[in-house]
């Protein structure tokens, strides 16, 4: 399993893989020049400087992938944030200390799960004719915004989204990497429509 040091950057204002430069170290702190491997940018930590090794379960399509990462223990993890592991940007879903919490101090935390944000989300559908109710699954970048006001296509039929449900309630407009599940009804075909007969897989 892989491992590397994991700090805020000012400049991209979010946890993301450092390099370090130079190191000085006292009996009471250590100050360390680190170099952001996201934007490049070099900057000083002056700290008490104590990390933790905490396993993270990342998730890709129901297929997961463990890795270690080495954190500040004193960071402050909360789930919804994203956070940059070996290159990949993922979301944390579940946090572990000796339960499942919605926030904690590294220091506390046994186990991170997240699902990868830099792959294509997969979307489920479901629509209505009003006798059946059709599943359909597609893959969109994970900013793809899906609203009740577009008209979609797949194959044969078109559709207008009638509620997107997500973690936090429903909506009638969101990106989708926040989306848990579509639900829509079939509508008549028009000339201007979003096809997506091409996103779909099993």
């Amino acid at each position: 399993m892989d491992e590397e040091l994991l700090f805020e950057c000012p400049i991209c204002d979010d946890i993301t893989p450092h390099e370090i430069l130079k190191s000085q170290e006292s009996k009471k702190h250590v100050k360390l020049t680190v170099k952001c491997l996201n934007c490049g940018y070099v900057h000083d930590i002056e700290k008490t400087l104590k990390l933790k090794d905490v396993k993270i379960i990342i998730s890709r399509y129901g297929e997961s992938e463990k890795k270690v990462s080495q954190l500040p223990v004193d960071e402050i993890l909360k789930v919804g944030d994203v956070i940059n592991i070996f290159g990949e940007d993922v979301e944390i879903t579940s946090i572990e200390t000796t339960k499942r919490v919605m926030s904690s101090k590294v220091e506390d935390i046994q186990t991170i799960w997240a699902k990868s944000l830099n792959i294509p989300k997969k979307v489920g559908i479901s629509i209505n004719d009003r006798n059946t109710t059709y599943s359909v699954n597609i893959l969109v970048p994970q900013d793809y915004v899906f609203d009740n006001e577009t008209t979609y296509r797949v194959g044969r039929m078109f559709f207008k989204i009638k509620m997107i449900k997500t973690e936090k309630g429903t909506f009638k407009r969101e990106i989708a990497r926040k989306i848990k599940r579509i639900y829509a009804n079939t509508s008549r075909p028009i000339r201007n429509y979003e096809d997506l007969t091409d996103n779909v897989v099993v």
